[in-house]
């Protein structure tokens, strides 16, 4: 029996939002990889996700897509200076990666902002932009996350922003801890 719909988005047990799909065509990303097709079902239920697999496997879409489902799912709309998703990733550039992912989705949802929050930028206009424009979706290395959780003096008051934290993506949590993350946390 040959199963046409094996590995596409649409055989996900979980419907996705139309947007996302339509995103997913654009970029020509037919069918799911393994780690997309194991992690989305439970992401998007609410469940606890640890995934480990190689470079170039899909991971970044593999939260990508739930982030957004389950900030599209809230009861109550994000306001503007709260954060619905926090991804905590060790470099910037995987920073930068995820951002120009996450960008490309969120041009179908335009009610959803984010902010990038990474070291080699000057902190300050990070707090301009974020007290100016908010953020529902925060992508940070751990240096300038940290950083800007001290930033009360500075008009931001990041600990109040993430109360309400819907979604917490360590990304590469193995190197985020031979960073020593976990010794400030």
């Amino acid at each position: 029996m040959d199963n046409t719909t094996e590995g596409t988005w649409e055989s996900l047990p979980v419907k996705l939002n139309e947007g996302i799909l339509q995103t997913l065509e654009e970029v020509k990303f037919t069918h799911m990889t393994p780690v997309q097709a194991a992690c989305i079902p439970l992401f998007m239920r609410n469940k606890d996700v640890a995934a480990e697999a190689v470079t170039g496997s899909g991971k970044t879409l593999a939260f990508v897509i739930p982030i957004i489902e389950l900030l599209l799912k809230r009861e109550e709309k994000l306001k503007k200076m709260q954060v619905g998703a926090l991804v905590v990733t060790p470099t910037r550039e995987l920073a930068l990666q995820i951002s120009e992912v996450m960008k490309q989705f969120l041009q179908k949802f335009p009610q959803f902002t984010q902010i990038l929050l990474i070291g080699g930028t000057n902190p300050i206009e990070d707090v301009e932009k974020f007290k100016e424009h908010g953020a529902h979706i925060v992508i940070a290395t751990p240096g300038r996350l940290e950083d800007m959780f001290r930033r009360k003096a500075d008009g931001l008051d990041l600990a109040s922003s993430v109360k309400g934290l819907d979604v917490l993506v360590l990304d590469e949590a193995d190197r985020l801890l031979d960073m020593g993350f976990e010794a400030r946390y």
